[in-house]
């Protein structure tokens, strides 16, 4: 007869808290101190110490971004000597598993080329590191003594003609500032990731009132910023008889008819598909994960964690996604070691165009 012994161990379910990168940006871009380093920033830092005294377009980038931003705002800045080694510093970033859910890059592009590269650069993060980032690249301020609205939005369009990136955003800079103003947007603690910066209920950008002019002294209107809208580009818009400027829909360089030509479409399916790397990853070589209907039951609720953690809403705003329905989620086994497992996430509606209708009724009531 055995011996009586009692073994007990514990056994990790995958159920904690996955690491979070929503809303922390990381600059790359030129300054003027701290070359070559890495920088964290929140609302209590002094841009003027860690950036450097005189201006540039990183501390300008920041500085509007942290204003439209909320109180618990936080970034990362990997400033430059010169601009144009952004490359670079994205290889060391992603060597150093920097925390984020997207990168700005301050300096203005001029060329395609540089755009392609951007979209290389962020493919080559997934397909290396399975990291699944975000793309801000920017143009040049216009120039207000030799350049007309005309002028900029024909460039804009040229630049961002033919190219098909839709995890790179390319920025129309209407004034210096912009992009950094669409950036604190995007993170500020009372917009959800799933919420497109075109909301007006998050409030006007902070730091502007009236719209630049051009060389020929006519202002930013809603005819130039639908121009460079067609063209993918996100700026400024406003209301009339409304106080306050606004943001248009987040662009991307997606294709026509795409899926992801919108920024909350990206940032919805990149938070689900890095969650679910991680729960995968940890079912390596897991023998309770098979191709028996109860573990293919077991395995398509675990895998819908994401969804369903994200479908919680708060008072009247509504969950990042839908509650996940029955067949959302499946798990295929394709081999006795290959698993395939499809996922369909399901946002919700949001106006972004509104038309009413007013009648009047005249029939004769007694």
């Amino acid at each position: 007869m055995a011996l009586g012994t009692v073994t007990v161990k514990s056994k990790d379910g995958g159920n904690g808290v996955f690491t979070s990168s929503e809303k922390q940006f990381l600059y790359i871009g030129a300054a003027g101190k701290n070359a070559g380093t890495v920088r964290y920033i929140d609302q209590t830092t002094d841009l003027d110490d860690v950036l450097g005294i005189p201006s540039s377009k990183m501390k300008t980038t920041i500085d509007w971004a942290r204003n439209n931003a909320g109180t618990n705002w936080t970034a990362i800045a990997m400033p430059l000597a010169a601009a144009g080694g952004w490359e670079d510093a994205f290889d060391i970033a992603m060597a150093q598993n920097i925390v984020c859910e997207a990168v700005v890059v301050t300096d203005p592009v001029t060329e395609q080329s540089e755009i392609d590269a951007m979209n290389a650069a962020v493919t080559s993060a997934e397909n290396q590191y399975g990291r699944y980032l975000h793309l801000f690249a920017v143009t040049d301020v216009i120039n207000a003594t030799t350049q007309s609205w005309e002028d900029m939005i024909a460039a804009f369009d040229a630049l961002q003609d033919g190219v098909a990136a839709p995890s790179v955003s390319l920025v129309p800079q209407v004034f210096s500032g912009w992009l950094g103003a669409y950036c604190g947007r995007l993170c500020h603690e009372d917009q959800s990731i799933a919420d497109t910066p075109m909301r007006t209920a998050s409030g006007a950008i902070v730091g502007i009132s009236t719209l630049p002019s051009d060389k020929d002294g006519i202002a930013f209107n809603m005819s130039h910023a639908k121009a460079l809208n067609d063209a993918r580009g996100t700026v400024p818009q406003i209301y009339a008889d409304y106080d306050g400027i606004y943001c248009s829909d987040g662009m991307t360089l997606a294709t026509e008819a795409s899926d992801f030509a919108v920024i909350e479409n990206c940032r919805v399916v990149n938070v689900v598909k890095r969650e679910v790397r991680l729960l995968a990853i940890k079912k390596i070589g897991d023998r309770s994960m098979n191709s028996t209907p109860a573990s293919v039951a077991a395995h398509e609720t675990y895998f819908m964690r994401p969804m369903i953690d994200r479908s919680k809403s708060v008072g009247d705003q509504p969950g990042t996604v839908k509650k996940p329905q029955d067949g959302d989620v499946s798990v295929v086994w394709l081999t006795r070691t290959s698993v395939a497992i499809p996922l369909l996430i399901r946002p919700y509606n949001c106006p972004k165009a509104i038309a009413a209708t007013v009648e009047l009724e005249l029939t004769n009531e007694v």
